[in-house]
């Protein structure tokens, strides 16, 4: 029983931190693509990059965490994200481009650990 019970958490453990690593490099994607706000110069949307964690959490339960984040423009994402107040007292547009991708692979994450599983 102890056998089968170390081989079901291995066997989840090892698809939940290969889906999270193909979900990072996904998410980093889909981010380098662009949004509405291509129309600038396109150095925001090269910097997106992921990389792993490093994390007490981690250590104990064997998952890995990833961090997508820009690298270069990275003062920006909120102001993007979620508008804000103009110099000359408007406002600026909010482009969301950040949000939308988190909800899909919310979901797609999911998903896929289940199939990896063979549930």
């Amino acid at each position: 029983m102890a056998q089968l019970e170390d081989w079901n958490e291995n066997t989840v453990k090892r698809a939940a931190n290969e889906t999270f690593e193909e979900l990072a490099e996904m998410a980093a994607g889909e981010l380098k693509k662009g949004g509405p706000y291509t129309k600038r110069t396109g150095k925001y949307q090269k910097d997106w990059a992921y990389e792993q964690r490093i994390s007490r959490a981690s250590a104990i339960s064997g998952i890995k965490n990833y961090s997508v984040y820009n690298k270069g423009h990275y003062q920006i994402i909120h102001l993007l994200e979620k508008g804000h107040q103009s110099r000359n007292g408007g406002r600026v547009r909010a482009y969301e481009h950040v949000g939308p991708v988190n909800d899909t692979l919310g979901e797609l994450a999911v998903q896929k650990i289940s199939q990896k599983v063979g549930r």
